[in-house]
């Protein structure tokens, strides 16, 4: 069965790697997961087989994540198993500091003007949005009489007489 000999936690070099060695006859698949959840390999993150040794079951390796930021920090599960069985390990990855103090993918909640506090849901002020909605209408009646104006004094007189 699989057997995981090293997992380390991540490391800055060109790309972050979390290195890993793996060793088991059949050779093993490598899945990993991220706080519980499988991790999504694509071209930012992927694992690499950094070293083959011939003759050896053992795979050196490491999950490259290209430019990492505070999303990334979290749990990492490396996941291994072939026929004979599987095997795993956690580490914890710390990339970056949340530059931000709130997290950006929770919604902002939106304040009204003129009410004491912030509004139980996040939703825009009525009075907010009835002014956006006559500035646009108030926008786009005034374009149409400037067309409507350019289209009947940009004519040509028929006897070359301009206006």
């Amino acid at each position: 069965p699989p057997v995981i000999l090293l997992l380390h936690e991540a490391i800055p070099q060109h790309f972050w790697c979390i290195p890993f060695s793996v060793d088991g006859n059949p050779v093993p698949s490598i899945r990993w997961l991220f706080n519980g959840t499988a991790l999504a390999e694509g071209p930012y993150i992927h694992t690499r087989i950094v070293e083959y040794e011939h003759n050896s079951t053992v795979l050196h390796g490491c999950l490259q994540l290209n430019r990492p930021t505070h999303v990334n920090n979290g749990n990492y599960t490396l996941l291994v198993r072939n026929s004979l069985g599987f095997a795993a390990r956690s580490v914890q990855g710390r990339f970056m500091e949340n530059p931000f103090s709130f997290s950006p993918e929770e919604p902002i909640p939106g304040r009204c003007r003129g009410l004491a506090g912030p509004q139980p849901e996040p939703r825009p002020c009525r009075r907010q949005v009835s002014v956006a909605v006559a500035l646009a209408v108030f926008a786009c009646l005034f374009l149409s009489v400037m067309l409507i104006v350019l289209n009947k004094c940009g004519r040509r007189s028929k006897f070359g007489i301009n206006r």
